[in-house]
């Protein structure tokens, strides 16, 4: 007889709901042992990035399978709000959506509606042969998927943030992340994410979130660092990378070595 097949928990989702902090780490690189590796130290969650990353649905596929021994969530950012590319990466598996450049309610909602099953949105059924319903073998998937699953716009415009409370209001979005690098763009200041009209925004995006009862997410930026983001109330927040792990890492071997040949 076979074993039963059941879901595998959103620990991340588990640990909003219950007000605890999450912390974790931006995966660039596409590559499963650095997933494996980085879940295994204990981060609560990894973004595997779609949008500035060099993966695709099959690689994110492999990360997540890396990830399945350890207790470290899975958000996939998204290259942009798609709904076809949404249905394929919830199929394969996701056990979030990180959505760029969100900008308003309707488009919150064509996000949603992508991700879940009806009665919560529209999102085409396969639950037979997809790998998120382990190709089946679940057999309550449809009806319990959208328990399981954080779908996640990012606010990063100043239209976003005129529109954030109705953003965060949709039904089915779980949680809003500030995205401060493109929104200090968005207002005329690049990477000026400490400016006094940038933190403006940024304040003002939080209260609109807040009063949505919706919890928020983000990365540190400058004047801010990811204890004091925590301390200010933030659910979760997302600090480093492979990419710049390396890169660094990298650099002071090199240095080490140049210093010491001459």
């Amino acid at each position: 007889m076979a074993h039963p097949v059941t879901a595998r928990e959103n620990r991340l989702k588990t640990r909003v709901a219950a007000g605890e902090k999450s912390f974790g780490v931006w995966l660039q690189s596409a590559n499963a042992t650095t997933a494996e590796i980085v879940g295994l130290v204990g981060f609560d969650f990894v973004i595997i990035d779609q949008e500035h990353g060099t993966g695709d649905i099959q690689s994110a596929i492999d990360m997540m399978r890396a990830l399945n021994g350890t207790p470290t969530t899975a958000i996939i950012r998204v290259p942009a709000a798609d709904p076809a590319y949404l249905k394929r990466i919830v199929d394969a598996g996701a056990e979030a959506v990180l959505v760029p450049m969100v900008n308003s309610a309707a488009e919150a909602k064509s996000v949603v509606d992508a991700c879940l099953y009806t009665p919560f949105g529209q999102r085409g059924n396969a639950a037979a042969v997809v790998r998120g319903s382990r190709y089946g073998l679940v057999p309550d998937y449809v009806a319990t998927a959208h328990e399981r699953l954080l779908v996640i716009p990012q606010i990063e415009t100043v239209e976003a943030v005129a529109n954030a409370e109705a953003i965060a209001s949709v039904p089915g979005v779980d949680m809003v992340f500030i995205g401060p690098a493109d929104l200090s763009g968005s207002a005329g200041m690049p990477d000026q994410t400490g400016a006094p009209e940038v933190e403006r925004l940024i304040a003002e995006a939080e209260a609109a979130v807040r009063r949505a009862g919706k919890p928020l997410a983000t990365v540190p930026r400058q004047g801010r660092s990811w204890q004091q983001l925590l301390g200010e109330g933030y659910a979760a927040v997302a600090s480093g990378s492979d990419i710049a792990w390396l890169r660094d890492a990298a650099l002071a071997q090199a240095k080490e070595w140049h210093d010491f040949a001459g």
